[in-house]
């Protein structure tokens, strides 16, 4: 927040001389020299042509008001701003604390819950939980100090919500790609997101709201996850929870064999206008993901045909990459038989003649025999 504080200050600063200059000019323009009169003394006449006769007339200012305008404005609702995010910070801290403290043992760093990276974004991370290794989320507000960025919340529509990715651990959870989203961005994260793009296709459901669209891999996922509480709250027109994503896949394509591998359950909660009622809302949504971490670690069983086909869908994707690891183990094999040559001739070299023949000779007989195992391997 100081860093804000500073750039609105500057931004006031440059405010207040541009008003300042904007003065000067004005004041230039009205300011001219007093014809000298006949009857003046000398050194009348020098102090008539000193001074002018200056407009202080307030239509001769209007540049300057209004840029003064500005510049209150601005800091008005700097400072109501802010304000109004702190409060919105405290009221929304208390639920979110409250489920971290119930299902992990270390919750921020041990005072404080929320961490302000912005006037109007807030992070959160706690650790210490069966079936995850860790949780770690963004409260995002509207820029309510900063009037243009505010303005452009408005137009966009754009929503204050929360966002959070739980990191579950990797022998606990089967391995999935499943997506409850707003019907208007499914198209989008189809296209943007490596793992729904690969594994996951539309699936219609008449247990969720026309508003939300379902992308799975597996049909066994999607019935066991809207028996366990997900198709109710989905349902709800009116749900805080807008989106969920479960995947043991990258979001980005790889472009390598070693990339990394994690299972995730992603949600994007909603946040309403801060009533009693709502923030109770707010609050069991919030625990409703968390269980959902259970579910998908304890609860969800899938057949042994569901597991088999996700596998070889996996296999099928992953082919490229597994090519990509054996011609590096190739290329590094090459290279140390290339370099251990490389010095056993360097070794002959320095052999005596007759030496250096037999050496010859049992390479030759060597290299013989290879060629007679690659023709009978051949064979077979």
């Amino acid at each position: 927040m100081h860093r804000f504080a500073r750039l609105s200050l500057i931004t006031l600063s440059c405010l207040a001389l541009l008003a300042a200059r904007a003065a000067a000019d004005e004041l230039d323009e009205v300011v001219g020299e007093v014809p000298v009169a006949a009857t003046e003394t000398p050194a009348t006449a020098r102090t008539t042509t000193q001074f002018a006769a200056v407009d202080i007339s307030l239509s001769n200012y209007k540049t300057e008001a209004l840029l003064v305008v500005l510049a209150v404005g601005l800091v008005a609702n700097y400072f109501y701003g802010s304000r109004t995010n702190a409060a919105l910070s405290t009221t929304w801290e208390k639920p979110i604390g409250e489920v971290l403290r119930e299902n992990f043992s270390a919750v921020g760093d041990g005072t404080r819950v929320l961490e302000w990276d912005s006037a109007a974004d807030m992070l959160f991370y706690a650790s210490g939980r069966r079936h995850c290794k860790f949780v770690q989320g963004h409260v995002m507000l509207k820029a309510r100090q900063d009037a243009v960025a505010l303005l452009n919340d408005l137009a966009a529509n754009n929503q204050e919500k929360v966002e959070l990715e739980v990191v579950l651990n990797d022998d606990d959870a089967a391995g999935f790609v499943f997506a409850a989203v707003p019907r208007r961005r499914a198209k989008a994260l189809g296209r943007d997101r490596y793992d729904i793009a690969t594994f996951a296709k539309p699936a219609a459901s008449d247990r969720v709201a026309p508003a939300v669209a379902i992308l799975s891999e597996s049909g066994d996922v999607t019935s066991q996850l809207l028996d366990a509480g997900l198709g109710d709250m989905l349902n709800d027109s009116d749900a805080l929870l807008e989106e969920l994503v479960i995947s043991d896949s990258p979001v980005e394509k790889p472009e390598s064999h070693d990339f990394k591998r994690e299972k995730k359950l992603s949600a994007v909660i909603r946040l309403p206008a801060a009533t009693d009622a709502n923030v109770r809302r707010f609050r069991d949504t919030l625990a409703f993901v968390f269980y959902l971490v259970d579910f998908v670690c304890e609860g969800l069983v899938l057949r042994p045909e569901t597991t088999r086909k996700l596998a070889k869908a996996r296999d099928d994707a992953f082919k490229e990459f597994a090519r990509m690891a054996e011609q590096e183990r190739q290329d590094a094999l090459a290279k140390t038989l290339a370099e251990k040559r490389r010095i056993e001739l360097d070794e002959v070299a320095k052999m005596a003649p007759d030496q250096r023949r037999k050496w010859e000779e049992k390479d030759r007989k060597r290299q013989l025999k290879k060629e007679q195992s690659k023709r009978v391997r051949r064979v077979r």
